[in-house]
């Protein structure tokens, strides 16, 4: 059944027009690793060492840049190269994942960073790919395939949802949304069977051309990247709490006339990257009611920024700029959380994705209550042993994280058990010494 899509003529929240001023991004450095060539996706990765790095794909000529941005000036350490362009990359544990239009996925292998090996490839010409609690994505002309990473080196094939081409997919807990961006909408599937993803709702609008999408915290509203079509090529909001009646509230507008490419998000920011128009954030404290926090335009008209990525523990954003190579910026102030009026009711008992995952040795574990009750939050090995208890007792109603503290237990994969009322919600998280 298709899902009521509800386009009002006046949205709940006006649009934002983002075209003020703003001194309150600042660029750190910059390196352009192989001039010449043109360059696509940027994930994180934390080095053994601590030290911080830009996993950069190459666009043209095929490969993995590998980037120290510890210190302000840039250093290229490595050049990983592959066959086919270089696409979306991720990083898993110490192991980089990189599509590619035309081959496989290359597996590199980046836990010393100065000298990265490939050490094999799988799947097939995924265009994207997502990676959550142990699970690969693989996007493209074949819809969705799913691996599991349980051996990093060696991903095994455990379904498929193939509805269309898939562009990109967000997966928040067992919930997956896929951008169908030939026109084809978004559907919302349950994907807590890996081997057997089912549809619950499908849901469009005129004109669509989906790219990519991010989530508030809560997961309650939903940002949409309109890349291709005959709609605005910007960001809708839509409200996704009732999936029977998903509700486009707002919209994001840089500019008109430029594209919005992809965004992430992180605590109560929004980080949009647009290719005429550089790099963008918002806080969405007020979900439907995004307020400008900081851009940083970098002038290039064509093929400029094409992602952000702000999840490195120092608080640098990566930007890959499609003509320019690796740009490292920061915002000067950080907008103050305000204290709304009412705190927003969790939509549901749910335990949100752990933070990082992989991780060492300790990782955040996060989980909403839609009322006081009593919890239980324990961690079992792979026998089903219970082996860490991490909170227990009475919550209230609202969203709350705990620490887990791994330092004695051995490198594995584990399960996050979260109890409260004879209702049950897990998760697995992987351990990597």
């Amino acid at each position: 059944m298709l899902a009521r899509l509800v386009l009002a003529t006046a949205f709940l929240a006006t649009s934002v027009s983002a075209f003020a001023q703003s001194d309150n991004m600042t660029l750190v450095g910059q390196l352009d690793p192989r001039p010449g060539d043109s360059y696509s996706d940027v994930w994180t990765y934390v080095g053994p060492d601590g030290r911080e790095y830009a996993l950069l794909a190459s666009w043209i000529s095929g490969g993995l840049n590998v980037i120290d941005v510890t210190d302000d000036v840039p250093v290229a350490e490595a050049f990983v190269p592959m066959n086919g362009d270089g696409s979306d990359v991720e990083a898993y544990g110490h192991y980089a994942y990189l599509t590619s239009n035309s081959n496989p996925t290359l597996i590199i292998d980046i836990e010393d960073p100065e000298n990265p090996t490939s050490v094999g490839t799988f799947g097939g010409d995924f265009h994207t790919l997502s990676i959550v609690d142990g699970y690969l994505y693989g996007n493209g002309s074949s819809g969705v395939i799913i691996y599991d990473l349980a051996d990093p080196e060696n991903p095994t094939f455990v379904g498929n949802y193939s509805p269309y081409y898939v562009h990109d997919v967000l997966v928040r807990n067992d919930t997956m949304y896929t951008a169908g961006i030939f026109g084809d909408g978004i559907d919302i599937v349950d994907v807590s069977d890996k081997a057997n993803p089912v549809l619950i709702e499908r849901f469009n609008y005129p004109g669509s051309g989906v790219h990519n999408f991010c989530t508030n915290p809560s997961g309650a509203y939903l940002y949409v990247g309109n890349e291709i079509g005959s709609a605005g090529h910007w960001t809708r909001i839509f409200d996704v709490r009732d999936t029977n009646n998903v509700e486009q509230v707002g919209e994001i507008i840089v500019d008109a006339k430029s594209t919005v490419h992809n965004c992430h998000t992180k605590d109560n920011l929004l980080y949009l990257a647009h290719y005429d128009r550089g790099a963008w954030v918002y806080d969405i404290s007020d979900p439907v009611n995004p307020t400008q926090v900081a851009y940083y335009e970098t002038g290039v008209s064509g093929f400029g920024i094409w992602t952000m990525n702000p999840h490195l523990p120092s608080g640098k954003i990566l930007a890959s700029d499609g003509s320019n190579g690796l740009l490292v910026l920061r915002i000067d102030v950080l907008p103050t959380a305000a204290e709304p009026d009412e705190p927003e009711v969790p939509l549901s008992f749910v335990l949100e994705a752990a933070y990082p995952n992989p991780f060492n040795p300790s990782t955040t574990l996060r989980f909403t209550l839609e009322t006081d009750a009593e919890i239980r939050l324990a961690i079992l090995d792979a026998l089903g042993r219970e082996v860490a208890l991490v909170a227990e007792g009475t919550y209230t109603a609202g969203r709350h994280e705990a620490v887990f503290d791994a330092t004695h237990l051995p490198s594995g994969l584990y399960l996050v058990r979260l109890e409260s009322e004879g209702r049950v919600d897990s998760q697995r998280i992987t351990l990597l010494k």
